[in-house]
């Protein structure tokens, strides 16, 4: 029994010491480690060589001049019609006074002020009458060289006190003749007066009456007033865009900074109306091109980032041609439809 127990407890022990490592430390087991990319290409933002036509182009204002048509009215508030000065089929140039209008309240100023200078006139002729006069009197019943000196004192006062009275109200007058003067309605165009309405003459008329319509000449054409006039070739055709619609017109330069184009049809065009016209500047067709933020300096070449095998970041040198707007042309190094790291 003692062997027996003998045995028992050396297994025992064995048992407890080969138990007892299980709760010792071990090594770690780790599995192989994954092979891990430089760079994902899952996470590069790309860019798609593209092939086409790289164009810088300039908008440019125009205005559309047809034919003007000017309608004279009268006033807002209405306004007294003096005189029509024009008839139908007369022709005007810009500026022409066309309708004469009543200053009401300066007519009357200006009538007092003739009648004024007439009666200073009339004064000033006969003080110097009555001057005269007296001292023939004084002469023929010998007058004293005192009594002769008070007459001529006399009239000479009078006489001295109606001119400054007169060149006063002369003064008076030609403002008010030239503030009348001014009260007239003119033309802003030069043409045919196809109506004049001498109806209200001596009467009133307010925005709603038409007094006098002048047409100036037709014309149909766009101006356009630019630097780039030079861009611009006689002849060529070009598109405009106005009131919405699309109008193909032909180019005619007339001065350094000045083109006109003359419109095909004339369509609903207004005159006044405005518009633009695109301008080429530069030009290069059927290229391939990049955004010229895409292209780096490396040294002395010009290189772009592809993604490699792997998803590795690797450059690839290019050769450039021209840059329009911020477009780079790409003679070679690349082809169409690869794309570029932008990143």
């Amino acid at each position: 029994m003692r062997r027996i127990g003998g045995v028992i407890a050396t297994y025992l022990v064995v048992g407890i010491v080969l138990g007892g490592c299980g709760i010792l430390p071990t090594e770690e087991e780790f599995d192989a480690a994954p092979l891990v990319k430089e760079y994902e290409g899952s996470n590069y933002s790309k860019y798609t060589v593209t092939r086409g036509d790289m164009v810088e182009r300039e908008s440019l204002s125009v205005t559309y001049q047809g034919t003007t048509v000017a309608e004279i009215c009268g006033a807002d508030d209405g306004s007294r019609i003096k005189e029509v000065k024009v008839k139908k089929g007369d022709r005007v140039k810009k500026g022409t006074v066309l309708v004469q209008e009543y200053l009401e309240e300066e007519e009357e100023q200006l009538k007092e002020s003739k009648r004024q200078i007439a009666s200073l006139q009339l004064q000033m002729k006969q003080a110097k009458q009555m001057k005269q006069r007296e001292l023939e009197q004084l002469a023929k019943t010998g007058g004293t060289k005192e009594e002769k000196s008070n007459v001529r004192s006399q009239y000479d006062a009078q006489i001295k006190n109606c001119q400054s009275t007169l060149q006063l109200t002369e003064l008076e007058m030609k403002e008010l003749e030239e503030a009348i003067g001014e009260a007239v309605i003119t033309s802003d165009v030069a043409g045919t007066v196809t109506m004049a309405n001498h109806s209200f003459e001596d009467g009133y008329a307010n925005s709603d009456n038409i007094l006098v319509t002048v047409q100036g000449k037709k014309r149909n054409r766009f101006v356009c007033k630019t630097e780039y006039a030079k861009y611009f070739k006689d002849g060529e055709n070009v598109l405009i865009t106005a009131a919405g619609n699309q109008y193909k017109a032909t180019v005619k330069r007339v001065s350094k900074r000045t083109v006109y184009f003359y419109p095909k049809s004339k369509g609903a065009l207004k005159n006044g109306a405005s518009g633009t016209v695109d301008l080429i500047l530069k030009e290069k067709k059927n290229v391939i091109y990049l955004p010229a933020a895409l292209v780096f300096e490396m040294g002395d070449k010009k290189v772009v980032y592809m993604e490699g095998k792997n998803g590795v970041k690797e450059m690839r040198e290019v050769h450039v041609g021209e840059m329009i707007q911020n477009y780079v042309e790409i003679t070679s190094g690349l082809k169409e439809n690869e794309q570029v790291i932008t990143n």
